[in-house]
């Protein structure tokens, strides 16, 4: 199964449960979050730089008001191919993230963690690698159960390949 049916079979599941979600969200508080998000990753490589574009999904659980965990899946969904060159990125990770109120709907956040990446920089060859990942973001507060948050992550920086990007992304806390 390619990554762009994932992750539509994915966002399928968490949006389809956002109504009841919603309500239950609002009296249980159970600290989950799902996120799905459209990430311009950038791929740096010996043979040039692309741009691929990527879906990616978060499961987190709030281990309290200052601290998360998250899984997060990241996957490419239109290639940057052009003439001799293909630019591809998939990533699965593991993070932390600790975050910061500005405001009652607002916060600040890092996440801090370890990404497994599959990159493909044609010129450049394929990468597959574990690596430190690290970003900053700030997330709002639409209402009690749905937030939007915008991040950058620095994923992977390995064998004269690396990819990082910006993320705009939509939350829904169960």
């Amino acid at each position: 199964m390619n990554t762009a049916r994932i992750m539509a079979l994915a966002s399928l599941v968490v949006w389809s449960a956002t109504g009841a979600l919603a309500q239950s969200s609002a009296s249980s508080g159970n600290g989950f979050y799902a996120e799905l998000g459209y990430s311009p990753v950038e791929v740096y490589g010996a043979g040039g730089d692309a741009k691929p574009t990527g879906a990616r999904l978060v499961v987190g659980y709030e281990l309290n008001k200052n601290m998360g965990i998250e899984a997060m899946y990241t996957g490419t969904t239109t290639k940057d191919a052009r003439v001799g060159y293909d630019a591809s990125f998939t990533g699965f990770g593991l993070m932390l993230k600790p975050k910061a109120a500005l405001s009652e709907d607002t916060e600040v956040f890092a996440r801090v963690g370890a990404m497994r990446a599959d990159i493909t920089a044609s010129s450049s060859g394929t990468s597959s690698d574990t690596d430190f990942a690290y970003g900053l973001g700030v997330q709002t507060q639409f209402n009690k159960s749905v937030y939007g948050q915008l991040d950058y992550m620095r994923s992977y920086d390995r064998n004269s390949i690396s990819a990082k990007g910006y993320t705009l992304s939509l939350g829904i806390r169960f």
